[in-house]
């Protein structure tokens, strides 16, 4: 007959596969039981709520043991174990977990269970990994949560985690990572040893909201402020492939269109650091600083770090860009081809067991087809200064007079990302990524100058010369180093370097004789090596070792500490017309150190203090940034809402600075070099502070505001006047001269505060985001005579407005489109005049006064980009075709302003456009 309920079940020794069938049905098949199979000295147990006393009468009479216990500490207890072929001691531990019970054993040989109540609680550990669920790819820096113990943590870049000083039993898991599904399970966590666990996410096209267990968030939605993330999709919507400029439709970034250069929060372009795989890539744009450096069939990944970054991340005034490259399998082999109207791009992507590889390369296809708007845009930054063309010629120029009539652009770029990821095993990762990017911009220019009723003509022949070089290698590996502990080591380099050469020469014809226009051209161009100009290089290499230790210890506290030693290298030669040759070379070593916690005080407020030491040999000092921030999340109704309130100290000890260029044209507008401090200048720093605030409903409706402070009591910039003094071009000696920091850098300081705002509507089919920036930035700089006056920063754009939108349509057809509005532009005319002209005479053009730039102000600009993308499948091929059209409405949006002086009195300027309507087509195929 069947046994009752709860009754013990003994099965007796017989062959491996009946005790295997056996355990199998009882827990397939049966309610609540125990079965006990026995292995020689060893014994395997399972039970499924059964009462405690029912499994240790059983337990006992299997393994012929004596227990002793009063009924009273077991009545009304139900347990749940699996133990395969354990001792018996461990299936005693098994069976008393999260009782409150305990067992000592005496020196008769028999086990006395006994109340816990005066031991500590029987704790364990939990470690995992969390990846794609579709690639097997890590996903680093995902939430993980155990909703009923209150404590959770975030993966390192491996997709490792730790968790320690969990109570034993079950727990309930939840993982989450932005464009994935969040995953609740359940984990059992064994008293006095760790558990490892595998966690796949599956991604998904929607920001998931955050859910509620029990009155508990699956993360802290804090958790998201301060950072901003694009994935791949997101990137590759821009029909140009512009990775940077798709950066720009973030609130409080702005892009001076048509630089992709970044201002992060006020910040100069330079006083934030772009990474690469961990790997730092100075100057990251191509095309003479047009486009981003990256192809975007390679790039996964694009994270904006703003204010208030913590101390992991590093040493910069602004913040940070992180791009990592894509190696999202989806499948074994992997084959992408992208050709927009500036570049074709080619992906291959393989995943083998454990092992994942990409190499993905772009090729400017200029030399095939000379994309309009661009051209025209290099053309206009290439055009005569008249106003330098004056100087030179030495006689006033007019507009009428003045014309170019044969310009020849020769561009060229490429780069190539090679990544690869192999998991050892589950606790041991290894990363491998390497890149290249060249770049080539050229461009001869012939321009002709006739005064009215002149006999003859002025031919001015110019050349510009722009390459600069990016090289860049990582190596990383991760390993989890027990339960509490997470190790990464990391070697990196990278190089960056640069030439510019300008040169010019000028000369006189009958304006009717084309032979001797001929012969004037011929003698010119000969002669055009050896004319005066600008000669610039600079180069810098960066090598790094770096190690990073995760460590837990409980669920309320984790601690990361690092440290890096890195050497940086750098050398230049600058000079040009106006400054004579000058040169600086540097080694150093920069050790550096962090130590960041974070300590969970509740489930809803954590605090992460840190602070990161660097040593500089040269100055004998240690450089200290302490730093701090605070999380807050709560539950207003139906409304979850988020705070983050940070601050701290920031230096940056690699500096960007730059050459303004002064030739009467100019394919780039400056030359840009990187230093480390020599000793004879201190490094530059801030504070920041900073307040953000998130408000959610559901998955329909976001909003976000941004409040920020930096104070910028010490930076370094180029000391334009003393150069223009101490290295006169007159100089006899035509070497370049040494020079220390000192001599040609100079101390200046600034501030900037803003604000940004942010509405989003989302929904499966239409996406609508209402953003609007507000930033004021001031920098001192010196004035004609020498003395520090603050201005508004040159780039500065106080306020922008933003409105993007995105609908689908019938046939797999997606309709989207973005409006922009920026005003408050200062700093009208060229950076010659301001770096320049102001110091080599009076200050005063007309009636412009160089020494008041806040007074120079540009009209606003407004823009409309429309678009629409096709996605569709043939087979086993997938296609996508966008079509973009920039400047919808044709507007003719000034950039900048020259001067041309036909009247001394009342000069007229002459303003630099931007180009106009683009229609930009890219298809994609991808197998």
């Amino acid at each position: 007959m069947p046994l009752p309920t709860h009754q013990s079940r003994v099965c007796c020794r017989g062959r491996a596969g009946v005790r295997a069938l056996v355990i199998a049905g009882s827990l397939l098949f049966g309610s609540a039981g125990i079965t006990v199979a026995q292995e020689g000295g060893r014994f395997t147990l399972v039970v499924r709520d059964a009462p405690l006393q029912a499994a240790l009468e059983t337990l006992a009479r299997t393994a012929r043991i004596n227990l002793v216990y009063p009924t009273e500490l077991v009545r009304g207890q139900t347990v749940s174990c699996a133990l395969r072929e354990a001792p018996v001691e461990q299936l005693l531990r098994c069976l008393l977990a999260g009782t409150g019970l305990d067992f000592v054993r005496s020196s008769s040989g028999a086990y006395v269970i006994l109340a816990a109540r005066e031991l500590p609680p029987r704790l364990g550990l939990l470690t995992g990994q969390v990846v794609d669920g579709t690639t097997g790819a890590p996903l680093p820096f995902a939430h993980v949560l155990l909703a009923d113990a209150g404590t959770g943590t975030v993966t390192n870049e491996a997709g490792l985690f730790t968790l320690s000083g969990l109570l034993a039993g079950p727990h309930r898991l939840v993982v989450s990572y932005v464009g994935y599904r969040p995953r609740v399970d359940s984990v059992r966590i064994e008293p006095g040893r760790p558990v490892h666990v595998r966690i796949a996410l599956e991604p998904t096209l929607l920001e998931a909201p955050p859910i509620v267990i029990d009155g508990l968030t699956r993360r802290p939605l804090s958790a998201d402020l301060g950072q901003e993330d694009l994935n791949a999709g997101q990137l590759q919507h821009d029909a140009a492939g512009d990775l940077l400029q798709m950066i720009g439709r973030l609130p409080g970034i702005q892009v001076p269109h048509p630089l992709a250069e970044l201002h992060l929060q006020g910040g100069d372009s330079g006083e934030h650091l772009t990474l690469l795989d961990g790997m730092p890539v100075r100057n990251p744009v191509s095309l003479g600083r047009y486009l981003s450096a990256f192809s975007p069939l390679a790039i996964g990944r694009l994270t904006v770090h703003r204010a208030g970054y913590g101390v992991a991340l590093g040493s910069q005034l602004a913040g940070l860009i992180e791009l990592e490259h894509d190696l999202s399998v989806p499948g074994p082999l992997d084959l992408g081809v992208r050709v927009d109207p500036l570049a074709a791009n080619a992906r291959i992507r393989g995943r083998y067991q454990n092992a994942a590889a990409l190499v993905a390369v772009r090729r400017s296809i200029w030399g095939l087809y000379q994309e309009p708007g661009l051209r025209m845009l290099l053309r206009q930054w290439n055009s005569m200064d008249p106003f330098m063309a004056a100087r030179w010629l030495g006689e006033a120029i007019t507009r009428e007079g003045l014309q170019a009539y044969h310009w020849e652009p020769r561009a060229a770029f490429s780069d190539l990302h090679a990544a690869g990821r192999m998991q050892i095993d589950p606790f041991q990762t290894l990363h491998v990524t390497l890149y290249q990017g060249t770049n080539r911009l050229e461009a001869d220019q012939q321009t002709r100058y006739a005064a009215a009723h002149a006999d003859s003509a002025r031919l001015i022949l110019t050349q510009d010369t722009y390459r600069w070089l990016n090289q860049a290698f990582r190596f990383r590996y991760d390993r989890l180093l027990g339960a509490r502990a997470l190790l990464s080591l990391g070697l990196r380099g990278s190089w960056h370097a640069s030439t510019y050469r300008y040169r010019a020469r000028e000369g006189s014809a009958p304006s009717d004789d084309p032979v001797a226009w001929e012969a004037l051209e011929v003698r010119l161009r000969a002669a055009l090596d050896d004319a005066p100009g600008t000669s610039e290089r600079n180069a810098i290499r960066e090598l790094a070792l770096a190690t990073t230790l995760h460590y837990s210890l409980s669920s309320r506290w984790q601690l990361e500490g690092g440290v890096l030693l890195e050497q940086v290298q750098a050398h230049f030669r600058l000079g040009n017309v106006l400054v004579a040759p000058f040169r600086h070379r540097i080694t150093v070593w920069q050790p550096a150190a962090y130590l960041t916690a974070t300590w969970r005080l509740k489930e809803s407020l954590s605090v992460e203090p840190g602070i990161r030491l660097t040593w500089l040999p040269a100055r004998a000092t240690v450089y200290a940034e302490p730093r701090l921030t605070m999380r807050r999340d709560a539950q207003l109704g139906p409304f979850s809402v988020a705070m983050r309130l940070s601050g701290g100290l920031y230096r940056q000890f690699v500096n960007q600075f730059e050459l303004t260029s002064v030739g009467a044209t100019a394919i780039v507008p400056s030359v840009l070099f990187w230093l480390p401090s020599d000793g004879t200048v201190a490094p530059s720093w801030a504070y920041h502070l900073t307040g953000e605030l998130l408000l959610t409903q559901k998955d329909v409706w976001r909003i976000d505001a941004v409040l920020y402070h930096k104070g910028q009591p010490h930076l370094l910039i180029v000391d334009y006047p003393g150069l223009l003094v101490r290295l006169p071009v007159s100089r006899p000696n035509s070497r370049a001269l040494p020079l220390k920091q000192r001599a040609f850098l100079r101390h200046t300081q600034g501030m900037a505060r803003g604000l940004s705002l942010r509405l989003r509507y989302q929904r499966t089919r239409e996406r609508i985001a209402l953003s609007y920036s507000y930033d004021r930035t001031w920098r001192a700089y010196p004035d004609s005579r020498g003395t520090l006056r603050r201005h508004p920063a040159p780039w500065n754009e106080p306020h922008r407005l933003r409105l993007d939108f995105s609908f689908h349509l019938p046939a797999s057809l997606i309709f989207s489109g973005s409006w922009q509005a920026s005003w408050g532009r200062r700093w009208a005319f060229r950076r010659l005049y301001y770096d320049y002209l102001r110091y080599t005479g009076s200050p005063l053009i007309g009636g412009y006064n160089l020494d008041q730039p806040e007074r120079h102000r540009l009209p606003g600009r407004y823009r409309l980009d429309l678009g629409l993308s096709w996605r569709g499948r043939f087979r086993r091929a997938l296609f996508q075709v966008q079509l973009l059209v920039r400047n919808v409405l044709d507007r003719r949006e000034v950039y900048d302003r020259s001067l041309m002086m036909a009247d001394p009195v009342a000069p007229e300027p002459i303003d630099r456009y931007l180009p106009g309507r683009q229609w930009l087509l890219t298809m994609q195929v991808g197998y």
